[in-house]
């Protein structure tokens, strides 16, 4: 830790902490029970964090692959030693530890995040400190920043790689330095290892930093194929030798369990058939509403099935991606979209739309002032990406704010090139005031929600 990052990082940190106790605090009687216990209802039905899965908690709990595989290959494996600490950890005190051992992870990734996102502000970007330390708080006062800080799922692991590798980006790109193959073949494998997409951001930054030198068939075989096929394997792998039995168990017993209903329906009452019809309706009805918010795929195999062509672009922009991402909206607080939350949830107040507005206006400024800067493009070309992603295919698009933390840093690092471009003091007043109000306003709403009790339904 560098001496002038010493007192705002002993602050954060308090703050990470502290916002993670509260989790844990909250959820603890649920999640912190002796034995194993039937976590997967419990996980499913009260850990709602907006959207955010609750499959880490699971899989130290109780390991096993989980995530989706072709999305998320090396991520089961990345938890496992933290299954093996909760296990200690449980035949010690006899109870689920995995709130504390998950926070471990997450408290690192939030701190570090934090670190780097201030020195690319100091020391790529060129800001004095408190312009520097000014904008690293604009961006941790976004609400999916903010929250991503405590909800036990792999977005602020994917943060902290990201910023990590922009700080090793922006200072070769100071120093003339090129990347090394094996540095970015092991961002690469650790990056997508954790969500495939992003590692699409170290190719993109090993071309903006390498130049031409990215072509060069050595670094082409080492630095992209080699890892690509290397990760592509341990995925086709990992799916053979864990999900395809599970799947195959699931199937089977999806059979077994379609003719004990049908044996059982034919033993009913004409009044116990009509209760059991009405109550298959009304979960056809859940299950229709529940198709309705995923929106149209392109196709409905392959990965082409979590796209949606039917959700409303604009909508989703200025509601979801620029709004709840930047904004809590009050009404469906930190609901799943999939369990009760509209996919759309407007604002009470036009100054909410106003503060959005702002936030937009002063990145774009940004852009404009720094369009010579290589740096700026690089982080320009990663959101243009995830835009693609999401805005374009529609990935994820009924619960884009989630995924917030891969690409809303971009807007204070813009924002940034505007402040070293054009430092009026006005300029930083509207900064701060933007600042101080988020994180008055997130801040206000997620404690308020950590500190409430939970109304378990289990």
């Amino acid at each position: 830790m560098k001496p002038e990052e010493r007192i705002q990082a002993a602050v954060v940190l308090a703050v990470i902490v502290a916002l993670n106790g509260l989790l844990i605090w909250r959820m603890h009687e649920l999640l912190m029970q002796p034995g194993f216990g039937p976590y997967w209802r419990v996980f499913e039905r009260e850990l709602h964090l907006a959207g955010y899965d609750p499959l880490t908690y699971l899989t130290v709990t109780d390991w096993d692959v989980f995530f989706e595989v072709h999305r998320h290959p090396l991520l089961a494996f990345l938890v496992w030693p933290l299954w093996l600490l909760n296990e200690g950890l449980t035949a010690l005190t006899g109870i689920n530890c995995v709130q504390l051992v998950v926070a471990l992870p997450v408290v690192f990734c939030s701190f570090y995040s934090y670190i780097f996102l201030y020195r690319i502000h100091r020391e790529v970007i060129g800001l004095g400190r408190c312009d520097a330390t000014l904008l690293t708080a604009f961006g941790f006062s976004f609400a999916y920043i903010l929250l991503s800080v405590i909800v036990p799922d792999h977005f602020t692991i994917s943060m902290f790689l990201l910023l990590t590798t922009l700080y090793i980006s922006g200072r070769c790109l100071q120093k003339g330095r090129m990347f090394r193959w094996w540095q970015s073949a092991l961002l690469f494998f650790l990056t997508a290892g954790v969500t495939l997409s992003n590692g699409a951001k170290i190719f993109l930054a090993g071309l903006f930093v390498n130049g031409r030198a990215f072509f060069r068939l050595k670094y082409l075989l080492l630095a992209v194929l080699l890892p690509a096929a290397l990760l592509w394997g341990v995925a086709i792998w990992e799916h053979r030798v864990f999900v395809q039995p599970r799947e195959q168990a699931r199937a089977e017993q999806k059979v077994r369990k379609a003719q004990a209903e049908e044996e059982l329906v034919a033993r009913m009452t004409p009044d116990e058939k009509e209760r059991y019809e009405a109550k298959k309706a009304r979960r056809e009805v859940v299950l229709r509403r529940q198709a309705a918010k995923t929106g149209k795929p392109m196709e409905d195999h392959g990965y082409l099935k979590w796209t949606d062509i039917t959700t409303s672009r604009w909508k989703t922009l200025y509601e979801n991606l620029l709004g709840e991402g930047i904004q809590f909206h009050r009404d469906h607080f930190l609901e799943d979209t999939l369990v009760g939350r509209p996919v759309f949830v407007t604002y009470r107040w036009t100054l909410s739309y106003v503060v959005e507005v702002l936030v937009v206006l002063l990145a774009l400024a940004g852009v404009w002032f720094g369009r010579r800067s290589r740096f700026l493009w690089l982080c320009l070309s990663w959101l243009g990406l995830d835009m693609f992603i999401h805005l374009v295919l529609g990935f994820g698009i009924n619960e884009v704010q989630i995924m917030s933390p891969h690409y809303l840093f971009v807007l204070p690092i813009a924002t940034g090139s505007l402040l070293r471009a054009y430092g009026a003091r006005w300029l930083r007043v509207v900064v701060l005031v933007l600042t101080l109000f988020l994180l008055a306003y997130n801040g206000w709403l997620l404690t308020d929600f950590l500190l409430s009790p939970i109304q378990a339904t289990v």
